[in-house]
């Protein structure tokens, strides 16, 4: 059986997002950054190992949807979700050092 590429895309497009905001999250709110470092050892493991499973059940629920005739189409959107992503998190951190 073949994976669904419309599902990955979906899958990844959440995790990508997910991350983003998980990143903002445990800058802006200390007990949250804990949790995931008293749970998981690191924040970034806990990050980690939530983006695996959000990935797993997102994939899970977009598999049901009909497979896309255009692959290049959802590639877009997965490294347009990169680059913007990557501009809020880039966008936060110089905020952050700049303001002191």
């Amino acid at each position: 059986m073949m994976p669904n590429s419309k599902a990955l895309v979906r899958a990844t497009v959440g995790v990508i997002w997910l991350v983003v905001v998980m990143t903002l999250a445990a800058e802006l709110s200390e007990p949250f950054k804990t949790l995931l470092a008293e749970t998981f050892t690191h924040h970034w493991i806990g990050k980690s190992v939530i983006s695996v499973v959000a990935f797993v059940v997102f994939y899970a629920i977009f598999s049901r949807a009909r497979e896309s005739d255009n692959v290049s189409r959802g590639a877009w959107q997965v490294v347009w979700s990169v680059v913007l992503g990557g501009l809020i998190i880039f966008s936060f951190f110089l905020w952050h050092f700049i303001s002191g």
